[in-house]
């Protein structure tokens, strides 16, 4: 007994749509309807620019197509967007793949087009955002070949030898390379002013040691001024380890920032150094400052130590995915000035 062609029809899962020669439909399988969320009331006899009014140059096109299959020429498959509303969704553009297939008579004249439809919404999306996700990623590496660029040639400025380049130099591309990971683990966000500082201090102390206060709202920087401050923490942690601070047994490091009146304000306050340490010489960590845009700095070698205090406009500031900076401001519960 051959099979019964019609039940096979409604068995299977991807819609299907025929058409008479005037393009009006004559059948749709049940998973037609189910997906378009129509009845065969509302599709028999009428034409799918009746039935899904659309852009008059986008119905050309499939207009035009429809006479190809009908002129015998078979077509491949296309990806075609609509603009539609499945039942129970709001109207959104969907991307179909679309095969169509001429029924031919017994006298070999071509009588109906049969349609199969393929919801690939999912698959055009991801491959969209595939391309989304390879420029941003060319774009940021293209901006830190030339951070690391940068950052050779001011650490050959300084670097008293060869020798000396490479040991500075490779130090400094793992600070960057510690960095960029924690970016990354952040879903290519900027960090917190308090994660920068954090990463970079745990190398040398214990990040609960009574040797280290750290207080100010948990803002959000953005990836660019992330990496840059990344550096120069590492900078100034470095320079507290070798001459200041972390030198000796009972030094201490006081770090405050605070946002106020759009300015993002700084302090870091070191108590103890090494004896006959020069801590008024300029190095990376200085030029690093010096090349930071409208940005105040107080620089005094006291008695007890150094003293760094900076004010720069809030512009590299950036809104996190949960909260503003305003709210977790807000939610911090800290002072908003620096001597409070």
């Amino acid at each position: 007994m051959a099979p019964d062609a019609l039940a096979i029809l409604n068995s299977v899962s991807t819609p299907i749509q025929v058409l008479d020669r005037n393009f009006c439909f004559v059948f749709v399988n049940p998973a037609y309807l189910k997906f378009f969320g129509k009845t065969w009331e509302e599709l028999a006899g009428r034409t799918a620019s009746d039935v899904y009014p659309e852009d008059p140059d986008r119905m050309a096109e499939v207009r035009a197509r429809y006479e190809r299959v009908l002129s015998g020429e078979v077509t491949g498959s296309i990806i075609q967007a609509y603009r539609v509303a499945p039942p129970g969704q709001p109207r959104a553009e969907r991307f179909w793949k679309v095969d169509q297939a001429a029924l031919l008579s017994a006298d070999g004249q071509v009588t109906y087009i049969v349609e199969t439809i393929q919801d690939v919404t999912v698959e055009v999306q991801l491959r969209r955002q595939k391309d989304v996700i390879n420029s941003e990623l060319e774009h940021r590496l293209r901006n830190t070949l030339t951070m690391v660029g940068s950052l050779a040639i001011l650490t050959g400025q300084s670097a008293g030898s060869t020798q000396a380049f490479v040991e500075t130099f490779t130090d400094r591309l793992e600070a960057m390379s510690r960095n960029l990971l924690m970016i990354s683990d952040n879903h290519w966000q900027g960090l917190t002013y308090r994660q920068i500082l954090e990463a970079e201090l745990a190398q040398v102390v214990a990040l609960d040691s009574p040797r280290l206060l750290m207080r100010g709202p948990n803002v959000l920087f953005t990836v660019r001024s992330t990496k840059w401050t990344a550096l120069l923490a590492h900078e100034m942690v470095k320079n507290a380890l070798r001459y200041g601070c972390f030198s000796v047994p009972d030094g201490k490091l006081t770090l405050l920032w605070v946002v106020e009146d759009g300015n993002f304000v700084t302090e870091w306050i070191e108590e103890g150094h090494s004896p006959g340490a020069d801590l008024s010489r300029s190095g990376f960590g200085s030029q690093m400052l010096g090349l930071m845009p409208n940005t105040k700095i107080y620089r005094e070698m006291r008695p007890e130590g150094l003293y760094l205090r900076t004010e720069s406009p809030a512009t590299f500031l950036q809104d996190g995915p949960e909260m503003s900076n305003l709210e977790l401001l807000a939610e911090s519960g800290l002072p908003h000035r620096l001597d409070e």
